[in-house]
């Protein structure tokens, strides 16, 4: 065996080379979209802190607000980002949580007090989320089988599920929910995180590894990249589809269900942003818009980004009406990276 010296030119090169690699690296980290999504929300947090009243953006109280609001964005961005993996959309998803949570409530209502709380609650939780699924059916029948673009098919079920909550509840917010709700779920914490958040961030984990490890993963992102090449190498695009529209509407009527245990009420008039917000989440965070591409961790960051502005133009006093406009300005800067993110790609 035989060792070469160390000359000075070759301990030059090796600290030549270490240099080189470090600066790859911190490149390649500074480059990530979702590095760079943090780094502007700790410049928004920052802000937001010195021009809220007594510092109240960071306190105790909005943190918990901001925690909670993300469980329901977060199921959100991630039934959008799964639809635009496969090459679809969904803006009917603020509308899909109002019913939702509207027939969740009138179940919960009609069956008084006579039945056990928690026997209530589970029925409540359970007719939510089903009630999305069959939402998230009809959508997926009318984009799959009778071939409407989803953009059409969730602008029709967007009018169509809140004129069904407003004719439900004649517009008034419901009443008499059971205040059990709040206590044993909507306002429940594990340590520092609330129950909502936990469990929307588990779901998160759940979906992330059926793209990691199943064939249902592999199956949606080939139909986002080339939709007839997945059907001629026979992956089953009709099932594949009405399983991404119901798993969507059902994460929406999961949020519609955590909205109603949050308040004790439903809220007919809001919500109208919350497909816009998640849209927005999911493109900034990585996703592609028109398929093939997925990025979980993007989908978490965008997410907070979105909440961090709602929250943060609240506190500070601004209009209500800031946060459409921040929220447009967000999503016309998230389709604008997505449109640049295709760009490099290409060339």
């Amino acid at each position: 065996m035989t060792t070469a010296a160390h000359t000075p030119s070759s301990t030059s090169d090796t600290v030549s080379r270490r240099g080189s690699a470090l600066r790859h690296g911190v490149t390649r980290v500074s480059g990530n979209r979702a590095v760079q999504i943090i780094a502007v929300e700790v410049v928004l947090i920052a802000v937001f802190q010195a021009l809220s009243p007594s510092g109240a953006f960071l306190s105790e109280a909005n943190i918990r607000g901001i925690l909670l609001t993300a469980s329901q964005v977060l199921l959100l961005a991630a039934g959008q980002a799964v639809l635009m993996s496969a090459g679809q959309i969904d803006i009917s998803q603020g509308a899909v949580l109002i019913l939702s949570s509207v027939v969740s409530g009138q179940v919960m209502i009609a069956m008084g007090t006579s039945a056990p709380v928690g026997l209530v609650i589970l029925v409540g939780l359970v007719v939510a989320i089903a009630t999305g699924a069959v939402l998230g059916a009809a959508n997926a029948l009318f984009v799959g089988v009778v071939g409407i673009n989803s953009l059409v098919t969730t602008l029709g079920m967007l009018s169509l599920a809140t004129g069904i909550a407003q004719v439900a509840t004649k517009g008034v917010n419901l009443v008499g929910i059971p205040t059990q709700l709040a206590s044993s779920f909507g306002t429940v914490t594990v340590g520092a995180f609330p129950l909502p958040t936990i469990l929307a961030l588990v779901l998160l984990a759940v979906i992330w590894a059926l793209y990691r490890y199943t064939a249902w993963g592999t199956h949606t992102l080939a139909m986002g990249s080339n939709f007839l090449a997945s059907r001629r190498v026979g992956i089953k695009t009709l099932a594949n589809t009405i399983g991404i529209f119901v798993l969507s509407a059902g994460l929406a009527g999961l949020a519609g269900f955590i909205d109603l245990s949050r308040y004790s009420t439903t809220n007919i008039s809001g919500h109208t942003n919350d497909s816009l917000a998640a849209i927005a989440a999911a493109l900034i965070g990585g996703t592609a818009l028109t398929g093939g591409r997925i990025n979980f961790l993007g989908v978490i960051v965008g997410a907070f980004l979105a909440i961090i502005l709602q929250s943060g133009l609240v506190i500070i006093n601004l209009s209500p009406f800031y946060q459409t406009i921040a929220i447009g300005a967000m999503l016309l800067v998230a389709v604008s990276l997505d449109r640049s993110s295709r760009n490099r790609r290409t060339t």
